[in-house]
């Protein structure tokens, strides 16, 4: 005989699904309960007003208007490309972008390289079917966008069938393909189709990444190199080290970038060349590097001085214990400050306006003040222009989150 089985019972209404999370999160207690009421109810005006205002009132045509020149301002204008037969430049930096953006899903097989991999292509290619005329976009710009895709293809593909789909020979063509957009994007004289731009008429997001991608790449070693020399014991190397940080710390960066474009030509020969944009990326680069270097620092403080006595036990010398020990761990636990600087320096890159470089919240600027039958739509402009950057600081920090979790940053 067979015993009685009791039927199972499903689990309280309130525990389970979206009403057991709302209920274990929100409304928990009284005073979690009238908080989450009140914000809820902020949120909701807020959606309600601004998706009114955003799909009812507002005239994004303004947008469509600019179009372009939010991305390389006046660079294929008639002023600085005779012919306007440059714009092919930048799209082939873009190009070398998502092709090393395909090597790096191919090293690493998947996750969120591939995601990002794969939106990047795919938005950009959408770029391509813009309902402008053949005579704002022609057929050759619209080709260019769409072999973005096939470029993600080919980057894979060159990953993960041949020996460059290793970190080494990505960071190598990374590098390669950062110089070649310098040299692409000022040109080279006698050389059929590189007629030289001169740098003023670099500009819009594209100014903006080339000085970020700069000052992002040299400031981390730099400040590393910084933060080590503030804890050397050879006073001279310490001193200097303590007044470069504290000096770029101490003076704000828009008071620095005036300084380079007009007090440190003094100091220089009449024939020096001048060049505004290597100005702005020295010193935007100085001034992340003397903050990194307190980030590093810290994170140097914090490590267990056992760390470096085990190494010396072991025979290691001081580099050797710096390099392989002391280092990986100190970056790893500070991967968050890390980024949040790199996200402080992409958006410091906007100020750059202050030495005459027209970025991409310069052009919105520019282009309202011209143009006054649009400064109704001030509010669009600089509402896109603020999409357009918070789109980049999202996706470095939700990177930076997969690093931390892959690393286990935070965890025992």
């Amino acid at each position: 005989m067979m015993a009685n089985v009791r039927p199972m019972l499903r689990p309280p209404r309130f525990e389970a699904g979206v009403l057991g999370w709302a209920h274990a999160n929100l409304f928990n207690s009284w005073h979690n309960s009238v908080l989450s009421v009140v914000v809820g109810a902020v949120l909701l005006l807020a959606l309600w007003f601004g998706l009114r205002w955003a799909i009812l009132t507002a005239d994004w045509s303004v947008i469509a208007t600019v179009g372009g020149r939010f991305v390389i301002g006046s660079y294929n204008s008639d002023q600085a490309c005779a012919g306007n037969n440059c714009f092919w430049r930048p799209q082939v930096s873009l190009l070398m972008v998502t092709m090393l953006l395909g090597m790096g899903w191919g090293m690493a097989g998947g996750g969120v390289t591939k995601r990002i991999a794969i939106i990047v292509g795919v938005v950009i290619a959408l770029f391509a079917f813009l309902p402008y005329s053949f005579e704002r976009m022609g057929m050759d710009v619209r080709l260019l966008l769409l072999a973005n895709v096939p470029a993600i293809g080919a980057g894979w593909a060159l990953a993960r069938y041949t020996r460059f789909g290793t970190v080494k020979w990505i960071v190598i063509f990374s590098v390669a393909a950062f110089l070649l957009t310098i040299i692409l994007l000022r040109g080279i004289a006698g050389i059929p189709g590189l007629q030289p731009v001169a740098v003023q008429h670099w500009g819009g997001l594209t100014l903006n990444l080339i000085l970020a991608v700069a000052g992002i790449t040299l400031s981390l070693p730099i400040g590393i190199a910084l933060a080590l020399g503030r804890r050397s014991h050879l006073p001279v190397v310490k001193t200097l080290c303590v007044v470069f940080i504290e000096v770029f710390r101490g003076v704000p960066l828009i008071t620095l970038l005036f300084m380079s474009q007009h007090l440190v030509p003094l100091a220089l020969p009449q024939t020096f060349p001048r060049d505004s944009l290597l100005s702005a990326a020295v010193v935007i680069t100085m001034f992340s590097a003397a903050y990194m270097a307190e980030n590093i620092r810290g994170g140097l403080q914090a490590l267990h001085p056992g760390q470096e006595e085990a190494a010396r036990a072991l025979g290691l010398s001081g580099w050797q214990t710096t390099l392989r020990i002391s280092l990986p761990q100190v970056i790893r636990s500070v991967i968050p400050a890390i980024v949040g600087q790199f996200i402080g320096l992409f958006k410091d890159t906007s100020l750059v306006y202050i030495i005459g470089m027209v970025d991409i919240t310069e052009i919105g600027r520019t282009f309202i003040l011209g143009n006054p039958e649009f400064r109704i739509s001030t509010k669009e402009v600089f509402i896109f222009i603020a999409l357009a950057f918070w789109v980049f600081t999202y996706g470095m920090s939700y990177v930076s989150r997969k690093i931390e979790g892959h690393l286990g940053v935070g965890q025992r």
